[in-house]
């Protein structure tokens, strides 16, 4: 995992979070934490926040993902999540190197603990029924580009670049990057990224496949607001199960896949959700979801 933790505050509304998770982040001094969360509404917004550190991965920011991944992922009122970075610069320039040196003595031990939390963190945004979004704000590198693979969409402002830069530290890559990438964008694409560090403007990436869109700046998030909005309004359930069944078509027989797509749309067609907008279809009347 590649490339840096600041702590600010979460803005996180009390009555959307259990007792005691809103006493450990909501004091009277507003603690600072290396991950950001609001929540308005069925949209959560989740802000990597060491833009100092240009927003590399030490284990603070792990784990606090992995909670807050933990927590989007049991809240059914959660509908839509977007995820970003603080500041202009960077989106999430991978690992914090710096506090990979600190723990030279213990450097597996401490690299393995941080793996844990973000692999489980992506598992949770991968697994979710609500939809993700990403939102590139800048530099994304090593353990940032494991934020390319989960999400339903990712936009990326003109200013953006994406690079894997894991073997300019003589290291491999770490959050799903080696799953998800040869998914995305092809082998042969992704061994060039890989094994050459070769550096992507905004726009190549969105030659590539690695992206869906790319916007101005000062429109990217304003843009996944209005995404995840849709999102939200959106047959939640359904939602997860279409993603399971993308994130099982490549280890999955035809036969296998198949069975799963009969019983996930007859779950589908049964629920209130289903119904409704089997009838709203029919009539051509909007449909408002809320399972």
């Amino acid at each position: 995992m590649l490339l840096h933790s600041q702590k600010a505050h979460q803005t996180i509304k009390s009555n959307t979070l259990e007792p005691n998770y809103a006493t450990a982040i909501l004091s009277s001094k507003l603690l600072m934490s290396p991950v950001q969360i609001d929540i308005d509404g069925p949209v959560a917004t989740v802000s990597l926040n060491r833009p100092n550190n240009m927003n590399t991965v030490d284990l603070e920011m792990a784990r606090a993902l992995y909670h807050i991944s933990l927590k989007l992922c049991n809240d059914e009122s959660v509908r839509a999540v977007i995820i970003t970075g603080i500041g202009d610069k960077s989106f999430c320039a991978g690992g914090d190197l710096s506090a990979f040196a600190m723990h030279s003595d213990s450097i597996g031990n401490y690299i393995q603990e941080v793996t844990h939390y973000l692999h489980e963190a992506i598992i949770c945004f991968a697994r979710m029924n609500a939809p993700v979004i990403t939102a590139i704000n800048g530099v994304t590198a090593g353990a940032g580009i494991a934020f390319l693979g989960f999400p339903q969409l990712v936009l990326a402002s003109n200013s953006a670049c994406f690079v894997s830069a894991y073997t300019k530290a003589g290291l491999t890559p770490d959050g799903s990057s080696t799953w998800f990438l040869p998914r995305l964008i092809g082998m042969r694409r992704t061994q060039e990224f890989i094994f050459t560090n070769r550096m992507l403007s905004a726009n190549e990436a969105l030659e590539w496949g690695l992206i869906n869109q790319v916007l101005d700046a000062k429109e990217l998030l304003n843009e996944a607001r209005k995404k995840a909005y849709e999102f939200a309004a959106g047959p939640r359930m359904a939602f997860g199960r279409i993603k399971d069944l993308l994130n099982n078509s490549f280890s999955t027989s035809i036969e296998t896949q198949m069975k799963q797509e009969a019983l996930y749309l007859s779950k589908s067609a049964q629920s209130v959700d289903g119904q409704t907008g089997i009838t709203n279809f029919l009539s051509k009347s909007k449909s408002h979801f809320t399972d």
